[in-house]
């Protein structure tokens, strides 16, 4: 099968590398010319009128001008791979119904939890169980960096650390502040569910108030902190969140370390089924697409989803939460308070104000 990729990055370099299709075309800025070779165009015209290239992959990121080539390659017949999760949360559903307006497809693995092949087991498994429940730990950066703290170093240190090693882009905002993973819940619930999530609706609350005097507190109170991504759907809608929970050292979770992801999602007939692996790096995220790539070469990608069914979004509930705070706090709010640390009650906490760090204490079971 004849290829092209678009963006020749750290993900589009690693599918060359490893991929057995011919590459016809790669499309990337001039600065790329010589490193690509013969290959090299900056003309995305060139794809698209070359018929004997079937697929497309992108791994440009972002959204406007990928959006555009996306649409365009499928409104050409042309399969589309992409590891781009800001286009896919933004534009799944009419994707989706391009490539089947088209005959073709779109696949998408590598936009959630790098090399875990989870967005293909979601979609096996909806075809016979309700999933109700999604959680996780599902970016790379901000999982080393909260490891990194574990190990005694300070935050800009650990944040550092993570982009010498290739887990942290230069602007790491949108893994600091959640964006990142309001993406991938959303894809991950519109499967589920069925349904097309607007990334609006997802709470979400950054990283950035977590320090060193905190994970060395919470640790000694045999705690753990883990930035998490939750979707739970029940009669009354959906809700969805991104913030960062508390666990005992001892639950599964905790071992999670470092750039690894940690993936889990309930189904009504097979019960919970758990996925671990690699969620950044070059190869895990280039394996990811490539295995979208063999899909669409032995005809194995049929999803069966129309993302029409429409459920209620629900407001944040209340819970219990661990808060660290210089301002003090009503002693109506907490059970335990311990110098700026406190264990609240069930409580409202979109009501505090200048807090400088929360983390919810548990999953939820039940909404």
């Amino acid at each position: 099968m004849n290829i092209a990729i678009l963006g020749y990055g750290t993900v589009g370099s690693g599918v060359k590398e490893i991929t057995k299709e011919k590459v016809i075309k790669i499309l990337d800025l001039p600065v790329k010319k010589d490193l690509i070779g013969e290959a090299y165009t900056d003309s995305f015209d060139d794809i698209l009128d070359d018929e004997s290239i079937e697929t497309v992959v992108e791994t440009m990121g972002g959204n406007e001008f990928a959006y555009k080539l996306i649409s365009a390659s499928l409104k050409a017949g042309k399969n589309v791979v992409t590891s781009n999760k800001e286009v896919i949360s933004l534009h799944l559903d009419e994707f989706l119904k391009l490539a089947n307006e088209n005959d073709c497809f779109i696949l998408f693995e590598a936009s959630v939890g790098g090399g875990i092949p989870i967005i293909h087991s979601l979609i096996e498994n909806v075809k016979i169980n309700e999933v109700n429940h999604i959680y996780g730990i599902m970016n790379g950066t901000t999982n080393y960096i909260l490891s990194k703290i574990e190990e005694e170093m300070d935050f800009d240190d650990a944040l550092a650390l993570a982009k010498e090693n290739g887990f942290a882009e230069a602007d790491p905002t949108a893994d600091l502040e959640g964006l990142d993973m309001v993406r991938k819940i959303s894809i991950l619930s519109d499967i589920a569910y069925d349904t097309f999530i607007d990334i609006s609706d997802v709470n979400h609350y950054p990283i950035t108030g977590i320090n060193k005097k905190i994970i060395d507190y919470l640790w000694k109170k045999g705690y753990t902190v883990k930035y998490i991504a939750e979707s739970i759907r029940c009669d009354k809608g959906i809700y969805l969140s991104v913030e960062p929970v508390i666990f005992k050292l001892t639950d599964k979770i905790s071992s999670t370390k470092d750039e690894y992801n940690s993936i889990t999602f309930t189904g009504s007939t097979n019960g919970t089924l758990e996925f671990y692996g690699k969620g950044a790096g070059k190869y895990p995220t280039a394996s990811a697409v490539v295995s979208d790539i063999e899909k669409i070469r032995n005809e194995n990608c049929t999803m069966n989803l129309t993302l029409s069914n429409k459920y209620h979004i629900l407001e944040r509930p209340k819970a219990k939460y661990f808060i660290y705070s210089k301002e003090e706090l009503d002693e109506s709010l907490y059970e335990i308070k311990e110098k700026d640390f406190y264990f609240t009650k069930e409580i409202d906490i979109d009501s505090l104000k200048n807090i400088d760090f929360y983390a919810r204490m548990n999953l939820y079971e039940e909404i």
